[in-house]
């Protein structure tokens, strides 16, 4: 076992900063205490304490927030990404989920999403994504609407645009591209799922494409970190 007289200084501080977490003396949600302080209380310089905070930022721990400070990430609950849609991620581990229409826009104005899913005529409807009741994910869902015209009555009643797709049309997802952030909730979206700008939220995209590899959707969701923990399912 490596002692901590060996290690780099920022490791030596970055697992002390660790063990605060660990024990609940660092609470999740609340902020580091400044920098000065921090660097007086481990005796190091602050680039030594930047580089240790960094590491904490990159494994997900700490959350920095513009203007304001870094705050320690609050647990979550996992939640996997998979290639099926909400509902059947929710209902596969016994949740009810429900989806409540926001806004729909048909002959949506979004050339770049238009192209990434072939799309002569793009719809997009926003949508709440509830678990159990409770608001869990602002989602932005785009689909051709002309190839899917079959999906557009079911998805704008609240039903699962994948369930329809395999009732409608024998179509099954094989295959994803994603992109996943971390950012803060903005005012709008902070109304409708219920939490404060300050709210630490994932931004996911995701393009969910057919055994051909064709793109069957595109959607965009938002939900708060202190919800769930991420991991990847192909």
């Amino acid at each position: 076992m490596v002692q901590d007289g060996l290690l780099p200084l920022y490791e030596q501080v970055r697992r002390k900063i660790l063990s605060e977490i660990e024990a609940g003396r660092l609470a999740e949600g609340s902020f580091l205490p400044p920098e000065l302080e921090l660097c007086a209380t481990y005796g190091v310089s602050r680039i030594t304490l930047r580089r240790a905070v960094g590491e904490l930022c990159a494994e997900g721990l700490l959350l920095r927030q513009q203007g304001r400070g870094t705050l320690v990430a609050p647990r979550k609950l996992q939640q996997t990404i998979s290639l099926s849609g909400f509902s059947d991620v929710m209902e596969g581990q016994g949740h009810k989920a429900g989806h409540r229409i926001i806004e729909r826009e048909d002959d949506a104005d979004a050339p770049a999403i238009a192209a990434r899913l072939v799309a002569s005529r793009l719809v997009r409807f926003v949508r709440l994504l509830e678990m159990n009741d409770r608001p869990m994910t602002l989602e932005g869902l785009h689909f051709d609407a002309a190839r899917f015209a079959q999906a557009l009555d079911p998805v704008a009643a609240g039903k699962s645009f994948f369930a329809t797709l395999r009732s409608a049309y024998g179509i099954e997802p094989a295959g994803a591209e994603r992109l996943i952030d971390v950012g803060f909730a903005r005012s709008s979206e902070a109304d409708l799922l219920g939490v404060s700008t300050t709210e630490p939220v994932y931004r996911i995209e995701k393009l969910v494409l057919d055994g051909e590899s064709r793109p069957l959707a595109l959607s965009q969701t938002v939900t708060p970190c202190r919800l769930v923990t991420l991991a990847v399912k192909n």
